[in-house]
Order: C-alpha cells, then structure tokens, then sequence
C-alpha cells in the first residue's frame, strides 16, 4: 500500500451530518444520505464535481461512535434544504493512500495510515475521511478503490 504526505485541494460540497452514530447503523446511514444529497444536487440542476466523501469525526476512543458527515463536491452552490448543507472539503496537509477492495476491510488502510502517522511523528487531528472513488453500482467489490486520508498538523 502506498503511503504519500499530500497537500489536499478543497472543493465545495453539498453535505450532510449523522452525529452519534455507531458502525452497525453506518451503511445505512450513508445509503440514506447519499441518496437524499444526489435528489438535491439534481433537483438544483447542479454537477457532481468529485468523488463523494465521508468524513468521521469526534470519535471516542474506541470508535464505537462516531459523527460523520457525508459529502458530494459540486460544480455551483446549491441552496440549504432541511439538514443539507453547502460545506468545503478538507484543505491542507495529509497522509493519504488509496485503498483497493471491499469497504468492509478497509481497516487495514487505517492501521496502515496510523502506523505511518507513528513511525514519521505526524501529528493526527482525528478527523479521518474516506473519498469513493469508485461507484459500488458498477465495480466488482475487490475492485472498489476508495481514497483514505489522514489530515495532519
């Protein structure tokens, strides 16, 4: 697994939040989220312009629970409906891989990454986000490539 230091671009973003959620409700958390921000980005008449992204954030320390916020870029601002919001994904420095195969081994991204952050003496912010490169609709599941990134101080 390729580990990078990056400098990360922002892009704005049609966003979504769950707060306090654990991993068993996390896949439908996401499919729901997902689903309501894609209605509204094309009920805007506005254009994907990036992959989408989950960030996990205020985790505690065992990550049983968790807030995240689930994020589409867009090509234009679209208007604040309900729970969805114009937001900017992260920009800065970070440590960041590309992780190929199944969503549900994706740890070992994690465990790559954090081991990284250990042995370079990067300094994590616990903010951790997981950009979806390839769409689950039409890619076999161990060929799903999902971008992780470690923002650092």
């Amino acid at each position: 697994m390729k580990i990078e230091v990056t400098n990360q671009q922002p892009q704005i973003a049609v966003a979504t939040k769950v707060e306090a959620i654990n991993m068993d409700k996390i896949v439908e958390a996401i499919d729901t989220g997902y689903t309501k921000l894609m209605a509204h980005i094309e009920e805007q008449g506005k254009q994907i312009a990036g992959p989408p992204y989950c960030c996990y954030m205020n985790g505690n320390e065992d990550f049983s629970q968790f807030d995240v916020e689930l994020g589409i870029p867009v090509n234009d601002a679209v208007i604040s409906k309900d729970d969805m919001y114009m937001t900017q994904s992260f920009e800065g420095k970070a440590i960041t891989t590309i992780y190929k195969g199944p969503y549900k081994a994706i740890e070992a991204a994690y465990v790559a990454l954090m081991d990284y952050a250990k042995e370079n003496a990067a300094e994590l912010t616990g903010v951790y986000y997981d950009y979806y490169i390839s769409d689950p609709a039409d890619t076999p599941e161990d060929e799903l490539l999902t971008q992780v990134v470690f923002p650092i101080k």
